[in-house]
């Protein structure tokens, strides 16, 4: 039996995450996402993000989804590739942080 198998594994180039924020409370936690999906049959990106909820039983596991889509967020914004992305959704990007406050 394998102890040290992940916990959560993402595929990082379906989605380009541009913003995520968390809502743990009972009895459900939340996790918000912003991001373009690839669009379907191309290798190309949508240019408009759409936000995202995503629902736990449990606060670990919204945490642990938070804190990897996160790391992604980061590893996004820092390649040059997506930067286009960041910059033609800017205001959506501001908004959907300013509504998770």
């Amino acid at each position: 039996m394998n102890k040290n198998k992940p916990v959560l594994t993402l595929n990082m180039e379906d989605k380009i995450y541009l913003a995520v924020a968390k809502n743990l409370v009972e009895p459900f936690s939340f996790v918000y996402t912003l991001a373009c999906a690839k669009s379907e049959n191309s290798q190309k990106y949508d240019m408009f993000a759409t936000p995202q909820i995503h629902t736990f039983k449990d606060k670990l596991s919204a945490s642990i989804y938070h804190d990897t889509i996160e790391q992604l967020v980061a590893i996004n914004e820092g390649n040059e590739k997506y930067k286009m992305l960041f910059d033609f959704n800017k205001q959506q990007i501001e908004h959907f942080m300013d509504s998770q406050r």
